[in-house]
């Protein structure tokens, strides 16, 4: 069904009337096709989904029935539809569109007909090719996702110097690291704090957590089956994961003699109880904490402990990263990235990296820092879209809050770019 005509319809027309003038107004092909022709003047980068998978496309040719998209890279699938979302004017368009032909990375698709779908922006959104940006996490819960209050209060309480520092926009990692060892110490001397290398023998214990993140706790070092019990527990386990994958490959006579060996060996080393928690870059697991008991000391690590180093060891992870996304200090990734498109209610930008893609799909809340001019923006935003194209990822942002000013810079900056009309 057709979609009537808005204003900032016609003011694409009377936009392209004055640069092509072949083309009849008055029906939606003739509209349909202004819109192919302004994005091919304009050299604009579309959306293009076909078989699950989103490319960036420019328009090569406009022709009477047809429209012809350069696609780079494209594979071909079984399926003869495409979908293709654009922008013209603060309106999006959606069209579902028939693939007629295919020649390399030139993908002929038959000229829509009537408007499928046509969306007006409250504000207008400019394409930009020189704004780039740095941004931050802000702090609702060092898990991710919605804000806990129980959890944060509960950390808060038992670990209130350390999360006050995570709590900061770029927290001090020689702080956070002083802060996180008395706390340790507060639970047992004896631990060991290790940041994984290759070839440094710990692959066994690193195998272990990339399992599930989980931490790994053994009550009584004395009994073998203690390593392979069986816990019902959302964050913590024993080895039964690698006992049961050992099971399944080596059978039940070698799989059981390998964790009667490691039970001994540990037993001559005097150990008594243990957690080791994951220590993790963007959930990755790079290292891992481990706290443990021996026979000079006389007592056993109890679950209360256990939640102690779990959490501690989760809050501390989310400093780290929590740097690492501002400073770069792991060289891990570096968070200088180009925004897409920007209005004055939001803006698109783009990341390569999918360990921090898939990090902020939990940690939603930024800061972002945005120079414009001699100005530098301090925007706070909630990422609300979450979209993968071939060369990365793109995210949506909706801004909440930014500092006295930045706003009215911002609308100067997009009224430069695309003329006074902010909105309609």
């Amino acid at each position: 069904m057709a979609i009537g005509r808005t204003d900032s319809m016609q003011e694409i027309i009377t936009l392209l009337d004055s640069i092509y003038g072949e083309t009849i107004i008055g029906t939606d092909v003739n509209l349909i096709k202004h819109l192919f022709y302004y994005l091919r003047f304009e050299n604009e980068e579309f959306s293009f989904e076909y078989d699950d998978r989103y490319m960036s496309v420019v328009v090569h040719n406009v022709l009477q029935d047809y429209v012809e998209l350069n696609v780079p890279d494209f594979i071909e699938g079984t399926s003869r539809r495409a979908k293709i979302k654009f922008e013209v004017i603060n309106v999006l368009y959606v069209f579902e569109v028939i693939i007629e032909d295919i020649r390399s990375n030139i993908v002929k698709i038959k000229l829509p007909t009537e408007l499928q779908s046509a969306e007006m922006r409250k504000y207008r959104r400019v394409s930009c090719d020189d704004l780039f940006m740095d941004f931050v996490i802000l702090f609702k819960s060092f898990k991710g996702g919605k804000y806990v209050s129980g959890d944060n209060s509960h950390a808060e309480r038992q670990f209130t110097n350390l999360v006050r520092e995570v709590k900061k926009d770029v927290p001090d990692i020689k702080l956070l690291n002083q802060i996180f060892t008395e706390s340790i110490i507060k639970i047992s001397s004896e631990f060991e704090f290790v940041i994984y290398k290759q070839g440094d023998g710990h692959e066994f214990i690193k195998n272990s957590l990339m399992i599930d993140n989980k931490t790994i706790y053994i009550s009584d070092c004395s009994e073998v089956e203690t390593y392979l019990l069986e816990l019902d527990s959302k964050f913590h386990k024993t080895y039964n994961d690698v006992y049961k994958e050992k099971l399944e490959i080596i059978g039940e006579f070698q799989a059981k003699k390998f964790f009667e060996v490691l039970q001994k060996k540990e037993s001559r080393n005097f150990l008594v109880s243990y957690i080791i928690s994951p220590v993790t870059l963007f959930d990755k697991v790079i290292g891992h904490l481990k706290v443990y008991t021996t026979a000079m000391d006389k007592h056993l690590l109890t679950n209360h402990h256990l939640e102690y180093v779990h959490e501690l060891a989760e809050i501390f992870s989310y400093g780290l990263t929590k740097i690492s996304i501002k400073g770069n200090s792991f060289n891990d990734v570096y968070t200088n990235t180009r925004i897409i498109d920007v209005s004055i209610s939001g803006l698109l930008f783009e990341v390569n990296d999918i360990s921090l893609y898939n990090y902020l799909k939990k940690h939603t809340s930024i800061k972002m820092y945005i120079p414009i001019g001699k100005a530098n923006l301090e925007i706070n935003g909630e990422i609300v879209r979450f979209i993968k194209v071939e060369d990365g990822f793109r995210l949506g942002v909706n801004f909440f809050s930014s500092n006295p000013g930045d706003m009215k810079d911002l609308e100067t900056y997009i009224y430069e770019r695309k003329g006074n009309i902010l909105s309609e």
